[in-house]
Protein backbone atom coordinates (compact mmCIF):
# COMPACT_ATOMS: atom_id res chain seq x y z
CA UNK A 1 0.00 0.00 0.00
CA UNK A 2 1.21 3.24 -0.98
CA UNK A 3 0.85 6.81 0.48
CA UNK A 4 -1.21 7.66 -2.29
CA UNK A 5 -3.61 5.19 -1.05
CA UNK A 6 -4.78 6.65 2.25
CA UNK A 7 -7.37 7.89 3.18
CA UNK A 8 -8.11 11.77 1.49
CA UNK A 9 -9.45 12.67 5.68
CA UNK A 10 -6.05 10.83 6.33
CA UNK A 11 -3.43 12.58 3.83
CA UNK A 12 -5.38 16.13 4.65
CA UNK A 13 -4.55 15.56 8.61
CA UNK A 14 -1.17 14.72 8.23
CA UNK A 15 -0.65 17.92 6.27
CA UNK A 16 -1.12 20.09 9.44
CA UNK A 17 2.82 18.44 10.56
CA UNK A 18 4.01 19.16 6.96
CA UNK A 19 3.69 15.27 6.04
CA UNK A 20 2.93 14.91 2.04
CA UNK A 21 4.82 11.89 1.81
CA UNK A 22 7.47 9.72 2.35
CA UNK A 23 10.90 8.73 1.80
CA UNK A 24 12.02 5.91 0.06
CA UNK A 25 13.36 4.40 3.21
CA UNK A 26 9.83 5.42 4.36
CA UNK A 27 8.10 3.69 1.78
CA UNK A 28 10.15 0.26 2.15
CA UNK A 29 9.20 0.29 6.18
CA UNK A 30 5.73 1.71 5.93
CA UNK A 31 4.99 -1.13 3.61
CA UNK A 32 6.75 -3.75 6.14
CA UNK A 33 4.81 -2.65 8.51
CA UNK A 34 1.23 -2.96 6.93
CA UNK A 35 2.71 -5.89 5.90
CA UNK A 36 2.20 -7.11 9.59
CA UNK A 37 5.13 -8.97 11.32
CA UNK A 38 8.00 -7.63 13.46
CA UNK A 39 10.50 -4.80 12.27
CA UNK A 40 13.98 -3.37 13.44
CA UNK A 41 14.70 -0.52 10.64
CA UNK A 42 18.51 0.68 10.37
CA UNK A 43 18.83 3.84 9.16
CA UNK A 44 20.64 7.44 10.09
CA UNK A 45 18.72 10.49 11.72
CA UNK A 46 16.24 12.29 9.34
CA UNK A 47 15.63 9.01 6.95
CA UNK A 48 11.96 9.20 7.51
CA UNK A 49 11.63 6.61 10.00
CA UNK A 50 9.85 7.80 12.09
CA UNK A 51 7.73 9.75 9.67
CA UNK A 52 6.84 6.28 7.85
CA UNK A 53 5.65 5.39 11.18
CA UNK A 54 3.59 8.06 11.94
CA UNK A 55 1.82 7.82 8.82
CA UNK A 56 1.21 3.59 9.64
CA UNK A 57 0.12 4.82 13.19
CA UNK A 58 -2.93 6.48 11.32
CA UNK A 59 -3.12 4.19 8.62
CA UNK A 60 -4.45 1.86 11.33
CA UNK A 61 -6.11 4.39 13.53
CA UNK A 62 -7.80 6.88 11.89
CA UNK A 63 -11.10 6.87 13.60
CA UNK A 64 -12.44 6.65 17.38
CA UNK A 65 -12.13 3.09 18.35
CA UNK A 66 -13.32 1.27 21.32
CA UNK A 67 -11.75 -0.36 24.15
CA UNK A 68 -7.81 -0.55 24.72
CA UNK A 69 -4.60 1.36 22.86
CA UNK A 70 -4.21 0.33 19.38
CA UNK A 71 -0.79 2.15 18.99
CA UNK A 72 2.51 3.10 21.24
CA UNK A 73 5.20 5.14 20.96
CA UNK A 74 8.06 5.03 23.55
CA UNK A 75 10.71 7.46 22.97
CA UNK A 76 14.05 7.91 24.55
CA UNK A 77 13.49 10.89 26.48
CA UNK A 78 10.63 12.97 28.11
CA UNK A 79 11.67 15.96 25.98
CA UNK A 80 11.48 13.30 22.77
CA UNK A 81 8.03 12.36 23.80
CA UNK A 82 6.52 15.27 24.43
CA UNK A 83 7.63 16.66 21.16
CA UNK A 84 6.32 13.45 19.22
CA UNK A 85 2.80 13.68 21.56
CA UNK A 86 2.13 17.54 20.23
CA UNK A 87 3.23 16.58 16.85
CA UNK A 88 1.02 13.56 16.54
CA UNK A 89 -1.39 15.33 18.53
CA UNK A 90 -1.95 17.88 15.32
CA UNK A 91 -3.51 14.83 13.45
CA UNK A 92 -5.50 13.25 16.21
CA UNK A 93 -7.31 16.05 16.71
CA UNK A 94 -8.70 16.32 12.95
CA UNK A 95 -9.45 12.36 13.41
CA UNK A 96 -11.00 12.29 16.63
CA UNK A 97 -8.52 9.98 17.36
CA UNK A 98 -7.33 10.24 21.44
CA UNK A 99 -3.60 10.31 22.42
CA UNK A 100 -2.71 10.37 25.66
CA UNK A 101 0.89 11.30 27.24
CA UNK A 102 2.81 9.26 30.19
CA UNK A 103 6.36 10.20 31.29
CA UNK A 104 8.23 9.61 33.86
CA UNK A 105 7.71 13.58 35.09
CA UNK A 106 3.58 12.95 34.87
CA UNK A 107 1.23 12.05 37.31
CA UNK A 108 1.23 8.51 36.98
CA UNK A 109 -2.47 7.71 38.63
CA UNK A 110 -3.87 10.57 36.29
CA UNK A 111 -2.11 9.37 33.31
CA UNK A 112 -3.95 5.49 34.22
CA UNK A 113 -7.18 6.96 34.49
CA UNK A 114 -6.97 8.87 31.27
CA UNK A 115 -5.92 5.98 29.49
CA UNK A 116 -8.66 4.08 31.52
CA UNK A 117 -11.24 6.27 30.06
CA UNK A 118 -10.22 5.47 26.37
CA UNK A 119 -7.82 6.56 24.07
CA UNK A 120 -6.24 4.65 21.02
CA UNK A 121 -2.75 6.41 21.11
CA UNK A 122 -0.04 6.64 24.32
CA UNK A 123 3.13 7.97 23.44
CA UNK A 124 5.65 8.25 26.31
CA UNK A 125 8.92 6.93 27.90
CA UNK A 126 9.99 3.07 28.41
CA UNK A 127 9.73 3.51 32.06
CA UNK A 128 6.45 5.03 33.09
CA UNK A 129 5.03 2.45 30.23
CA UNK A 130 6.12 -0.35 32.38
CA UNK A 131 5.09 1.20 34.99
CA UNK A 132 1.56 1.51 34.17
CA UNK A 133 1.46 -1.93 32.33
CA UNK A 134 2.60 -3.57 35.41
CA UNK A 135 0.02 -1.92 37.54
CA UNK A 136 -2.61 -3.05 35.02
CA UNK A 137 -2.38 0.80 33.52
CA UNK A 138 -2.40 -0.50 30.15
CA UNK A 139 -4.13 -3.10 27.90
CA UNK A 140 -2.23 -5.01 25.68
CA UNK A 141 -5.11 -6.87 24.33
CA UNK A 142 -6.04 -4.63 21.06
CA UNK A 143 -2.82 -3.30 20.61
CA UNK A 144 -1.86 -3.28 17.22
CA UNK A 145 2.13 -1.49 17.47
CA UNK A 146 4.07 -0.82 19.76
CA UNK A 147 7.34 1.63 18.25
CA UNK A 148 10.21 2.10 19.92
CA UNK A 149 11.92 5.29 18.53
CA UNK A 150 15.97 5.39 19.04
CA UNK A 151 15.80 1.79 19.97
CA UNK A 152 19.40 1.86 20.56
CA UNK A 153 19.45 4.62 22.64
CA UNK A 154 16.96 2.97 24.88
CA UNK A 155 18.26 0.22 25.30
CA UNK A 156 21.74 1.89 26.40
CA UNK A 157 19.68 3.15 29.10
CA UNK A 158 19.56 -0.26 30.18
CA UNK A 159 15.88 -0.78 29.69
CA UNK A 160 16.14 -3.96 27.94
CA UNK A 161 14.17 -5.64 30.87
CA UNK A 162 11.76 -3.34 30.77
CA UNK A 163 11.08 -3.92 26.65
CA UNK A 164 10.73 -7.73 27.14
CA UNK A 165 8.51 -7.66 29.90
CA UNK A 166 6.06 -5.73 27.41
CA UNK A 167 6.92 -7.74 24.73
CA UNK A 168 5.84 -11.09 26.95
CA UNK A 169 2.64 -9.32 26.64
CA UNK A 170 2.15 -9.65 23.01
CA UNK A 171 -0.71 -11.38 20.87
CA UNK A 172 -1.10 -9.77 17.66
CA UNK A 173 1.18 -6.55 18.39
CA UNK A 174 3.99 -6.17 16.14
CA UNK A 175 7.01 -4.70 17.44
CA UNK A 176 8.63 -2.07 15.27
CA UNK A 177 11.94 -0.83 16.59
CA UNK A 178 13.76 2.37 14.86
CA UNK A 179 17.67 2.60 15.16
CA UNK A 180 19.96 4.82 14.02
CA UNK A 181 22.69 2.08 13.65
CA UNK A 182 23.47 -1.08 14.76
CA UNK A 183 25.50 -1.44 18.07
CA UNK A 184 25.75 -4.75 20.68
CA UNK A 185 23.10 -3.66 22.28
CA UNK A 186 20.93 -4.25 19.59
CA UNK A 187 22.22 -7.20 18.55
CA UNK A 188 21.94 -8.37 21.75
CA UNK A 189 18.62 -7.81 22.15
CA UNK A 190 17.72 -9.34 18.64
CA UNK A 191 19.71 -12.92 19.78
CA UNK A 192 17.58 -12.93 22.85
CA UNK A 193 14.20 -12.76 21.66
CA UNK A 194 11.87 -14.89 20.43
CA UNK A 195 10.48 -12.85 17.88
CA UNK A 196 10.90 -13.12 13.94
CA UNK A 197 12.57 -9.41 13.40
CA UNK A 198 12.63 -8.17 10.02
CA UNK A 199 15.49 -6.12 9.75
CA UNK A 200 15.71 -3.14 7.34
CA UNK A 201 18.60 -1.06 6.06
CA UNK A 202 19.34 1.90 4.13
CA UNK A 203 20.93 0.46 0.80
Amino acid sequence: MSFKKLLPEVKEALKSIEILGVSEFGKTLFSSIKAGGHVLALAPEKSGKTKASIVACFNKVNKELEGAPRVIFICKSIEAAVNLHERITKVAEQLDVTVDLAHDKGNMVQQRNDIFNGTEIIVGTIKRIHDLYIQNGINFKLLDYLIIDDFEDVLMQGRVTEVKRLIESFGKTQLICLANGINSRVEQFVNSVELDLKTLQVK
